[in-house]
């Protein structure tokens, strides 16, 4: 049986570490950064799943030219994703999803991307992610995909779009994916396959506005992951849970600004006072 590597000292110290009281966001690019130095190698690429949507997206503005401002903060730097493309690189050194990717994009007469070609990758990602060598990142991935595309099935039926052009099919995913397409869009389908099905059903049935969804749904996300993290008490599926509430942190500050306080402040909160520490690994100086 492996023995999982336990970080005791930074799961601890957390907050000293990484965040100042005299500020109100800690990025998630220097969080990772710091992991880096901090993770055994094998951790460390665990970490590096959850950094890949961002690699799509400027995957996406790199191959089709569009120049985008804001480059995501990846884990490949746009300067190594444009050598990727020139004459002068012939081994493409990006995830296996990813080349098989931009093999069919080269097939293609396109000069712009369209949401067909977002949805290919983003299916490609998640297959890749779904066999990720830890349980907990797995089930993340698969909760991840399944609100996506109970989402878009419901929004399917108010505007009147075909699921089949929309929905994400992945492999390994199938009776999900199955139910939506058969339009039983009923929360009793999805009783054993999805997590808080009741209260992400009533959400996607409900009239509120889109943002005061997004914020329903990020709550659940956050319950999703303290009950799956709760006897995770030093390992790497701590850091993990940690890193994706960063990332939901982050997109709410762009979003809400005092939204974003709010849940950055809960977690600095949740960090303090959830665990209870050995003395060694004392919180307070």
């Amino acid at each position: 049986m492996l023995i999982k590597r336990e970080y005791h000292c930074l799961i601890a110290e957390l907050p000293d570490l990484f965040f100042d009281e005299n500020k109100t966001t800690v990025t998630s690019s220097v969080f990772r950064e710091e992991l880096q130095h901090q993770l055994s190698l094998s951790d460390y690429k665990l970490v590096e799943y959850l950094f890949l949507p961002f690699d799509d997206l400027n995957l996406l503005n790199v191959f089709f030219g569009q120049n985008k401002p804001n480059f995501f903060p990846g884990n490949i730097a746009k300067h190594e994703l444009e050598y990727q493309f020139s004459q002068e690189n012939e081994e493409i050194r990006l995830p296996d999803y990813m080349k098989t990717f931009i093999s069919w994009m080269k097939g293609m007469d396109r000069k712009h991307a369209g949401l067909e070609d977002e949805n290919i990758l983003t299916s490609l990602f998640f297959e890749h992610a779904l066999d990720c060598p830890n349980p907990f990142l797995q089930d993340w991935f698969c909760f991840e995909l399944n609100l996506k595309n109970i989402f878009t099935a419901f929004n399917c039926k108010k505007y009147n779009y075909e699921p089949e052009i929309h929905l994400l099919e992945v492999e390994g995913n199938d009776l999900v994916y199955s139910l939506l397409i058969e339009n039983k869009l009923k929360a009793d389908y999805f009783e054993e396959l999805l997590p808080h099905h009741e209260e992400l059903f009533k959400i996607a049935e409900s009239n509120m506005e889109w943002i005061e969804k997004e914020r329903a749904v990020d709550k659940i996300k956050w319950e999703y992951l303290d009950e799956n993290t709760f006897f995770h008490f030093f390992t790497i599926e701590k850091i993990l849970a940690f890193t994706i509430k960063l990332l939901l942190i982050e997109r709410w500050m762009k979003l809400d600004k005092e939204t974003g306080k709010q849940l950055l402040d809960k977690l600095i909160d949740e960090l303090l006072t959830s665990y209870e520490f050995p003395a060694e690994f004392s919180l307070t100086k």
